[in-house]
């Protein structure tokens, strides 16, 4: 594929939880244009579920049209700078392919640290009462059980693992790993940034050859504290105002019956 002016220009290949929100928020302050994350899929591109899910399907084949998997991610991600997160992080290497010229920033914590997060926010055990609250959020945001699916199997594909054990710390934690450090076998080290939140700006620009922005502090958002108080907010049947307090990407929303 050739360069054009919707080109990806990094690729976020860290998984949920690492800062890979605050990576968006830094790369679109550096580069004035939309990164793809998630939450695009929540709060505004319902319609992308299926297309991903579609190319996982494809790619969890054993007779993977990489054609069409490329062909798929050009059109979902058109008119972004970059991606972070799940679902596009799982591509990571057919990026690298389709964007020759993308750099790639693999953004890691403490292995413990990740874990305990992803379990009080994006992937609770199925038998927790926090998992309920997920599912009732995503009820209010008009999320079925497509978003669970697509969840998953970008998880699969990007471990490797057909049968994963989502419920399993340990086996979650020895995925963590051995996903990053697959990530930087695989990534050429000149093409490749590890980036923790605590480092900031200066590694970052450095390594995309950009300035520091002059009086911005790197982005924190999407903590933890942040999560509960919005899981605690749609328990209670917040307005969508109290909502978008939190998260201003919930800006002109449409929200279901609690």
């Amino acid at each position: 594929m050739s360069e054009t002016s919707t080109s990806l220009l990094v690729i976020g290949a860290g998984l949920p939880r690492t800062g890979t929100k605050s990576l968006k928020k830094a790369l679109e302050i550096i580069y004035c244009k939309p990164c793809y994350h998630m939450i695009e899929i929540v709060t505004k591109k319902h319609c992308d579920i299926g297309k991903w899910q579609t190319l996982f399907t494809e790619a969890l084949n054993m007779t993977t049209d990489e054609t069409m998997i490329h062909r798929g991610l050009s059109e979902i991600l058109d008119g972004y700078v970059a991606v972070t997160d799940v679902p596009a992080c799982a591509f990571y290497r057919e990026l690298m392919s389709i964007h020759p010229n993308a750099k790639v920033i693999l953004t890691v914590r403490d292995k413990n640290s990740w874990l305990s997060s992803v379990r009080h926010s994006v992937l609770p055990k199925s038998n927790d009462s926090y998992s309920q609250r997920l599912d009732k959020a995503k009820q209010a945001l008009h999320l079925g059980n497509e978003i669970n699916k697509m969840i998953m199997d970008s998880l699969r594909y990007a471990f490797q693992e057909d049968n994963l054990d989502i419920d399993n710390d340990e086996v979650l934690l020895e995925c963590y790993e051995k996903y990053n450090k697959m990530v930087q076998e695989t990534v050429p080290s000149e093409r490749l940034l590890i980036h923790k939140l605590e480092d900031g700006w200066e590694p970052l620009c450095q390594f995309l050859n950009v300035t520091i922005p002059d009086g911005i502090a790197y982005p924190h958002v999407n903590t933890r504290d942040q999560i509960k108080e919005l899981m605690e907010l749609i328990g209670k049947n917040a307005s969508p105002e109290e909502l978008e307090a939190i998260f201003p990407e919930f800006h002109d929303v449409k929200f279901g019956q609690l």
